[in-house]
């Protein structure tokens, strides 16, 4: 990635000088002067090439001024004017409103705060889109972003913004895990599901779930009512219309088809470490979204493992059988010795609940009977909030 060089030197304001460098005026006045030119007769490429000159542009300045604002806030010079935070003075100030001040001065003190951060910016090698993905990882963990800041770098350089959006993604679930921190579990908290009738014999379904179970209702909604044929009598629903329909038919009690949910994670994070490339991380949901590290662990808890090998990221030389973590006997027993979810004042059934080992198996405990209970979902989370890192006792 290379950053256009600009055929304008900026020259500093003297001290006390509070008016616009004449440099920076006549950088406008020449982006003012190509933008007002007659384009009516312009060809569609030549429109192209204007919209990837002014962006190109724009990224300069961005670059530029994410390294004036990261010093202008190093040394508090907002607080000269009695602003309480760099943010309320640029938000009172500038034409940004308080969000994009805040997450301006973030940008800002990343780069200000790293130095290789700041170099690659500087050279072109990342974008200040890779900056502000970093940032928005490292928000609370930005001692963590300085100990893996090289690594991370490293993967700005070779990713488009939206794959490293992911990578770091990635890396901020591992952060997370080291610090101590428990994020799923408080986001899991915070499901809902609102149904309100409105206006014109109508009702809106508004709420949240976890990715887990997105997945899974998606799939479900998918399979009860697949694409219409486009040839057919009448127009195709679209994909929303068809997931509202199978939705009336699973309330109307309608078999759900069965569904898997199944995750990809590298051997590198299951054990709890961070890989040496980022860009071969993975901990995400098999076709969708990366999910946190104790989510995936949860996961894994009660599962079938399949090993696969890979040469880079999209050669495949090896790929092993699914094998169960938990037998189907070992399961039935479970049913009999537990009757369900072990949670006292839980009343899950044993069809609901996970096989949960109490040492998880990822750090060497056995899937043997003592070792594990029937949990169902809900309490399987609470079980991994508190979950001990030592052996259980056998007793």
């Amino acid at each position: 990635m290379s950053r256009p060089a600009t055929d304008v030197a900026v020259t500093p304001p003297s001290e006390g000088d509070v008016m616009a460098a004449p440099a920076l005026t006549r950088l406008t006045e020449v982006v003012d002067d190509r933008v007002a030119q007659d384009r009516s007769g312009w060809s569609g490429a030549a429109r192209s090439a204007l919209v990837l000159e002014l962006l190109e542009a724009e990224e300069a300045i961005h670059a530029a001024v994410l390294g004036c604002v990261g010093e202008w806030d190093a040394m508090a010079a907002w607080a000269e004017d009695g602003a309480p935070t760099a943010a309320s003075w640029l938000s009172h100030r500038a034409p940004v409103t308080t969000r994009a001040a805040r997450e301006l001065v973030r940008d800002a003190r990343l780069v200000q705060g790293n130095q290789a951060t700041a170099k690659a910016l500087s050279a072109g090698e990342i974008s200040t889109a890779h900056v502000n993905a970093a940032s928005r990882a490292a928000r609370h963990v930005e001692d963590l972003y300085a100990d893996h800041e090289d690594a991370i770098v490293d993967a700005a350089r070779i990713t488009s913004p939206d794959e490293f959006r992911i990578v770091v993604a990635h890396w901020r679930s591992m952060a997370e895990n080291l610090v101590g921190k428990e994020p799923a579990a408080a986001r899991f908290e915070r499901r809902h599901l609102h149904i309100s009738p409105v206006l014109d014999s109508m009702t809106r379904l508004d709420g949240w779930i976890d990715a887990e179970a997105g997945t899974r209702l998606a799939r479900v909604l998918d399979g009860l009512e697949p694409p219409d044929p486009t040839d057919g009598p009448e127009p195709p629903r679209t994909l929303s219309q068809r997931r509202a329909d199978a939705l009336d038919r699973l309330a109307s009690g309608e078999r759900a088809p069965r569904v898997e949910t199944a995750i990809v994670i590298d051997i590198d994070t299951a054990q709890g470490r961070s890989p040496a490339d980022l860009t071969h991380a993975r901990c995400e949901l098999l076709g969708g979204d990366p999910i946190d590290y104790s989510t995936a662990v949860r996961m894994a808890c009660d599962a079938a493992v399949t090993r696969v090998i890979t040469k880079g990221a999209h050669t495949i030389l090896d790929l092993g059988r699914a094998t169960p973590v938990v037998s189907a006997a070992q399961r039935k027993a479970l049913g009999i010795r537990d009757g369900g979810c072990v949670e006292p004042g839980c009343v899950a059934p044993p069809e609901w609940c996970d096989a949960h080992h109490k040492w998880h198996w990822i750090r060497g405990g056995p899937t043997d009977l003592w070792n594990l209970e029937l949990r169902c979902r809900r309490h399987h989370i609470k079980a991994h909030r508190e979950q001990q890192r030592g052996p259980p006792s056998s007793n």
